[in-house]
């Protein structure tokens, strides 16, 4: 898992279909040695998993990435230039145990990431 090492929560606004996290990226973690040490780059794949780990703490339950619709990487995040950020989910469950994912990570001006994905338990 991520949390603690990638990210730390600082806020969260959590209902039955959506949730709002505000995180703190956290600069000393491993990732950045190889991505990358000058010029810290937050990996997408980071940032899709931090994503899940968020979903899993709103749902209650293990989810698994069933499948990616859509990722789009907007904006270069860095941990340097963006310290925190505001991670959005929506959720969709037209079948039991199965989820649609909306999820963006940004700040009030600019979107970073965008996901649509399935999840499963």
């Amino acid at each position: 898992m991520l949390i603690e090492n990638y990210y730390t929560i600082l806020n969260s606004e959590i209902a039955t279909d959506s949730a709002s996290y505000e995180v703190a990226l956290n600069r000393d973690c491993k990732v950045y040695e190889g991505h990358f040490p000058q010029k810290a780059v937050c990996p997408g794949v980071c940032n899709i998993n931090m994503i899940k780990e968020l979903a899993e703490k709103t749902i209650g339950k293990p989810l698994k990435l069933s499948a990616i619709q859509q990722c789009r990487l907007t904006t270069l995040l860095t941990p340097d230039e963006y310290p925190t950020v505001c991670v959005k989910l929506s959720f969709t469950s037209e079948v039991e145990h199965e989820y649609k994912l909306l999820a963006t990570i940004g700040n009030n001006e600019d979107i970073y990431l965008s996901l649509k994905a399935n999840l499963s338990e």
